[in-house]
């Protein structure tokens, strides 16, 4: 394994040992800006700004994304903060809007440690606070990074705890890692960075009740507002508790109130976040894709034939979060694991074109829906499923995905990465696609960031 950046020093005027782990972070993320990153982290860390531009790009006619940018449109603020394939706004607008886009489709990268979409977040703070104060891209990218491993570190474990108790950790440890990004961006020192990630902290929200509806990518682009918003005030002089972070600060024992999991030792040695990270091959929600794998390999011995009964053994998350029996909506439908099933054993790919109302109204398919039993299997691997298909013809067929595609251990290849970001991109930008992969590949090299800025005008 890759080493580890260097962690954070201790101090001697007593403020490590009182709030340690937002110390920790905040001394290890003032020193990004001068630090050298590893050819693999810098290349994971394009990869997640090419894959955050194409689902942005793609989401662009979403209603929900489409009904943000009107309110911050109609702001009017004054900035050079750009909005995707539109005007330019002050640095926290273009953070929530290009931040809910980025969400949409639910077909943005999620850092498992965490169970959080981390770069959707980072990235639109990143670059709308680069854009703001004219940073060039290799400095967007070391925010980003460490946005990116400060907002994964603080989510590890208690990010899945989180989330099966009715928070959403996208909208809490994506709101911290935007704050460290934007943070650095403002050249804020570890003073700064501490109050910075008070004053994200405190603004921690969104709740898993709203999945399958508007609100879970408003999540994302709220966290990206909310850590920009927060290290404008800390370079305000705005000061926030640095006790947040700690173990029983306050975060994580309002958001897992029996103490079952908690914010843990913050550990910067321990390898790069970056690459644990899993990029979505499917565009509906992570818990389903070990599903969609185990069925889209049955789905030749699939064909003309009709299931009696069809059952998935899942991590009990997995029903808990994406268990909707009767999707009535595309977005539903990503959130259904028996939809998912019948368009994996359709042997359809279970991109963005295949969550509609027409699929989701295609007989052959909702005929699937009722066959379907989701079993809760404790201790199973969020990345596993199995799954067993009794046929009215008496026989009875097994798949098991042991690592689901996208996931370190079974990544997604860059030919897959650029073939995904063009899918969703040339809608939006035809030939201009190809410019813009060609950019978040060499985003670091001096004078991109202003390339970026004028192919996503309007």
């Amino acid at each position: 394994m890759t080493a580890g950046p260097a962690g954070a020093q201790g101090r001697t005027d007593g403020k490590m040992s009182e709030n340690e782990t937002i110390r920790r972070v905040a001394s290890w993320a003032a020193a990004a800006p001068g630090r050298n990153w590893p050819p693999e982290v810098m290349e994971a860390a394009r990869a997640c700004l090419l894959d955050t531009l194409g689902v942005t790009l793609g989401a662009l006619g979403e209603p929900g994304g489409r009904a943000v940018r009107r309110v911050v449109e109609g702001w009017r603020a004054e900035g050079r903060a750009r909005i995707a394939l539109g005007g330019t706004t002050c640095a926290a607008g273009a953070a929530l809007v290009n931040g809910t886009f980025a969400h949409c489709l639910d077909y943005d990268d999620t850092h498992v440690g965490a169970t959080a979409h981390l770069s959707a977040p980072v990235w639109s703070a990143a670059l709308a606070v680069g854009q703001q104060t004219g940073a060039e891209g290799r400095d967007m990218m070391a925010a980003f990074i460490a946005g990116f491993e400060a907002g994964a570190r603080l989510g590890n474990g208690i990010g899945g705890v989180a989330n099966l108790r009715g928070w959403h950790s996208t909208g809490i440890f994506g709101a911290l890692g935007a704050a460290v990004a934007a943070a650095v961006l403002l050249q804020l020192d570890e003073d700064g960075i501490a109050r910075a990630l008070g004053a994200a902290a405190t603004q921690a929200g969104g709740l898993t009740g709203s999945f399958g509806t508007h609100a879970k990518p408003f999540h994302a682009g709220k966290a990206a507002m909310n850590g920009v918003l927060a290290a404008e005030l800390a370079a305000a002089g705005f000061e926030a508790s640095e006790a947040l972070l700690e173990a029983e600060g306050g975060l994580g024992s309002a958001l897992v109130q029996d103490g079952a999991a908690g914010i843990g030792a913050v550990d910067f040695d321990d390898g790069w976040e970056l690459l644990r990270n899993t990029v979505k091959p499917y565009a509906a929600c992570l818990l389903t894709h070990p599903v969609i794998d185990a069925a889209r390999s049955l789905a030749p011995e699939a064909a003309g034939r009709e299931a009696r009964r069809i059952e998935l053994r899942v991590n009990p998350a997995a029903i808990r979060l994406a268990g909707k029996a009767d999707p009535q909506t595309p977005l539903e439908g990503k959130f259904s694991l028996a939809f998912c099933t019948a368009l994996g054993l359709a042997g359809r790919p279970a991109v963005e074109g295949d969550f509609t109302a027409g699929t989701l109204a295609d007989p052959d398919l909702r005929s699937v829906l009722a066959r379907v039993e989701p079993v809760a299997e404790p201790g199973r691997d969020t990345r596993s499923a199995a799954l067993e298909v009794q046929w009215f013809d008496g026989a009875t067929d097994r798949r098991e995905t042991a690592m689901a595609r996208g996931n370190p251990g079974n990544p997604l290849s860059r030919a897959d990465l650029e073939a995904k970001f063009r899918s969703l991109a040339e809608p939006a930008l035809g030939d201009g696609a190809e410019a813009l992969s060609a950019l978040a590949w060499d985003f670091d090299a001096p004078g991109r960031a202003g390339e970026l800025h004028e192919l996503l005008a309007a």
